[in-house]
């Protein structure tokens, strides 16, 4: 049955306007003048309590149904095409990037002709007037004038800048993302139409030209890309990366770690291990939410070159933690510890690899201590497809990885030896938070693992 009988459009039409009228009420609509292509932001909500929260919520929910009206009135064949204009437009700002003509543009909002540009990049003019003006057609850039040879920026295309922090995120979507798609008919012709299952062999290494190595080896031979990926990777608007982790707002409240911190202070064992944590941000969030909890209680481990790093930033709080090189692919060195995180990496992992991971963790949780958890924190497979969260788990298939739900998780954490204590998840919020405890003999079974719409701790 055709998706467009069952769909009505006066009562969509009447939404969006409903919509609309709500978001210019919250000072969230676009201002004129960013409408005018001068670069400039729209002008923030907060007219009114919750501004900024009520008209980022009512702009998706406008978003949205604008979107759905565009894809149910257009006619087939031009639903279809707009893939191929997306493709191109994908194509042009990247090349705009690397190029950095984003960054020649003015940023006060006048402009600059083709000419000057196609100089100031080294590049032929008409070229550039080709590439620009399609920019200019998908509203990228704004045009001067019609005909006028000269460009300036758009309300989106400052992000695009290499001094602006979306931009790295923008080439990491493109790396790990759009080059191996396009390699997907010979990945899959040559290794059969199946999930990669270890860590080479993957669609990024074979679209790079190592298919014999892990991702993270393959960009170590593309110093550039590897740091704007290192830079994307420690943005905010990574997936958990700005989450919560004590208090009312948490989706897990771990400050019942901060009662045992000072129970174990007497102690010298380890409290909370961070594994695969990379310059400790997650251990910092903890330490920061939780005072109870001594920098000298918490152990960073990572790879080598991630530990020196880390080293290399030499403040106070990395000088206070234990820091140690370690693979989590091997034996746990660190036994016996309350908490063991893993934020950001099962999903980089097929499920054969991600169950020996956590394996790993099983076997060194404490068997005489109740409480000790294993706390998986990252992004989820939600239940309804939502383009955003499926596109990340299309990535994390070229990385030779995956996004899970719930049951997903219970599996792996069922065949590690763990048992999951809770589910931790929002309605229509990817990030999730997996709490894991060893098995208890003759069970491996799951118990309350429903996605909870509020904050709840498991203890």
């Amino acid at each position: 049955m055709d998706a467009s009988l069952s769909f009505d459009l006066v009562k969509a039409a009447e939404t969006l306007l409903e919509n609309a009228k709500k978001l210019a009420a919250t000072a969230g609509a676009p201002t004129a003048k960013a409408n005018r292509g001068n670069g400039a932001a729209p002008k923030p909500p907060g007219l009114h309590p919750g501004g900024f929260k009520d008209a980022d919520k009512i702009r998706m929910s406008v978003v949205k149904m604008a979107k759905k009206i565009a894809f149910e009135v257009a006619s087939p064949a031009d639903v279809a095409k707009t893939d191929w204009v997306t493709a191109a437009d994908i194509a042009a700002w990247n090349i705009f990037m690397q190029w950095k003509a984003f960054d020649k543009i003015p940023a006060d909002g006048s402009s600059i002709s083709y000419a000057e540009l196609a100089k100031a990049i080294d590049a032929q003019e008409s070229l550039v007037a080709r590439i620009g003006g399609f920019l200019v057609s998908v509203g990228k850039l704004c045009e001067e004038s019609p005909g006028s040879g000269r460009i300036r920026h758009s309300r989106v295309s400052p992000l695009y800048r290499s001094d602006h922090p979306f931009a790295p995120l923008a080439t990491v979507a493109v790396g790990n993302g759009l080059k191996a798609y396009v390699h997907w008919p010979e990945y899959f012709e040559r290794y059969g139409r199946r999930e990669p299952r270890g860590q080479t062999h993957t669609p990024f290494g074979f679209a790079w030209g190592h298919p014999e190595l892990p991702p993270w080896e393959v960009k170590a031979l593309y110093p550039e890309y590897a740091v704007q990926f290192t830079k994307a990777m420690k943005s905010r608007q990574i997936v958990g990366g700005n989450m919560e982790v004590a208090g009312p707002g948490a989706l897990y409240d771990m400050a019942w770690l901060g009662d045992e911190a000072n129970a174990q202070r007497a102690d010298d064992g380890s409290l909370v291990v961070d594994v695969g944590g990379g310059l400790g941000q997650l251990l910092r969030d903890v330490v920061s939410a939780i005072p109870a909890i001594h920098p000298d209680q918490c152990v960073l481990q990572d790879r080598k070159e991630v530990v020196e790093e880390a080293l290399a930033v030499g403040d106070a709080f990395i000088r206070g933690v234990k820091l140690m090189d370690h693979d989590f692919h091997t034996k746990q060195p660190v036994k016996g510890a309350l908490v063991y995180l893993l934020r950001r990496i099962l999903l980089d992992y097929s499920d054969e690899l991600a169950t020996g991971i956590l394996r790993q963790l099983a076997d060194a949780l404490p068997a005489d201590n109740p409480k000790a958890r294993v706390i998986i924190m990252e992004e989820r497979l939600l239940d309804t497809p939502v383009p955003q969260n499926r596109v990340v788990d299309l990535v994390m298939l070229n990385l030779g990885g995956k996004l899970r739900n719930e049951s997903m998780f219970a599996d792996i954490s069922r065949r590690a030896g763990l048992r999951v204590v809770k589910f931790h998840a929002r309605d229509g919020d990817p990030t999730c938070v997996v709490e894991c405890a060893r098995s208890e003999e003759g069970r491996g079974g799951i118990g309350g693992v429903r996605a909870c719409p509020t904050a709840e701790s498991g203890n």
